[in-house]
């Protein structure tokens, strides 16, 4: 079969359409008709996260990691945030952060803010890694498609078993420096026990000090019930009325004294001495 013109001239337009789509996807070339919007995350540990791994948003996929570099920093530019468990970056090793271009869902931008928190986290003990983002607060402004924003380092198994060889080492350590002081505070402390448990069988065995005892707090009790019939009595009309004429005779007696005692009985003819 004989090519037309035609033919081969929508052939090679065909064919330059087709290579130009495959170059611009092999580019990265935007599609203006996508869902998604791109952000860059930096880190100085990743933890383990590959292309394509799961970006959440308040557990709930929204996203995945589209690209994974190593950058070299601005100065005085934070790449990562530091909380407890997180790696440690050693001063004496080459400094080689990395940054992450994750894609996410137009309908998450709302959720995403300046404050959002980027965690490298683990699906179960043995699953794969992923991107966890907690949503920022409504103050705080929306990160913008195409904004860098620092990470949260992940926890480094290989430092916390390290540092774990290192703890029980300096245990090890103490315990051997210390071996005599604690083998004699044991020592005391089982004497202290055997000495506390023949007090108590003697306790227990005593039966003069078991009558004291019950003596006591039968008294205890009654003295209790004596107080408590005092004090309903004195709460009555006659112990209130009682109250009142003590109250009132003490009164009458406070201007008295001495001298006016011994003029009055002397005036009576009553010769006594007084204080």
């Amino acid at each position: 079969m004989k090519w037309t013109n035609e033919a081969k001239v929508g052939a090679l337009v065909t064919s330059t359409v087709m290579i130009a789509l495959g170059f611009a996807w092999l580019l990265g070339f935007k599609n203006p008709f996508t869902d998604q919007n791109y952000f860059y995350v930096t880190y100085n540990f990743a933890g383990g996260i590959d292309l394509g791994s799961h970006v959440r948003l308040s557990g709930i996929k929204v996203g995945k990691v589209e690209e994974i570099e190593f950058f070299a920093p601005a100065p005085n530019q934070v790449v990562s945030m530091k909380e407890s468990g997180s790696a440690d970056q050693q001063t004496n090793l080459a400094y080689t952060p990395v940054r992450l271009k994750i894609s996410v869902k137009k309908a998450a931008l709302p959720g995403i803010r300046k404050n959002s928190h980027f965690y490298i986290n683990l699906a179960g003990l043995i699953g794969e890694r992923y991107i966890e983002v907690t949503p920022g607060t409504i103050d705080s402004a929306q990160l913008l498609p195409g904004d860098a924003i620092a990470g949260v380092d992940p926890p480094r198994i290989d430092q916390l078993i390290s540092q774990s060889f290192n703890l029980a080492g300096k245990i090890q350590d103490l315990i051997e420096q210390n071996k005599g002081d604690i083998s004699h505070s044991i020592e005391l402390l089982y004497k202290l026990s055997s000495n506390l448990n023949k007090t108590l069988e003697k306790v227990d065995q005593s039966k003069i000090l078991s009558k004291d005892l019950a003596q006591l707090i039968t008294n205890l009790m009654e003295v209790t019930t004596d107080i408590r019939e005092v004090t309903k009595n004195t709460r009555s009309p006659e112990g209130q009325k009682s109250l009142k004429l003590m109250h009132d005779l003490l009164w009458r007696l406070e201007p008295l004294d001495s001298e006016r005692i011994r003029s009055f009985l002397q005036k009576e003819g009553v010769k006594v001495r007084i204080f």
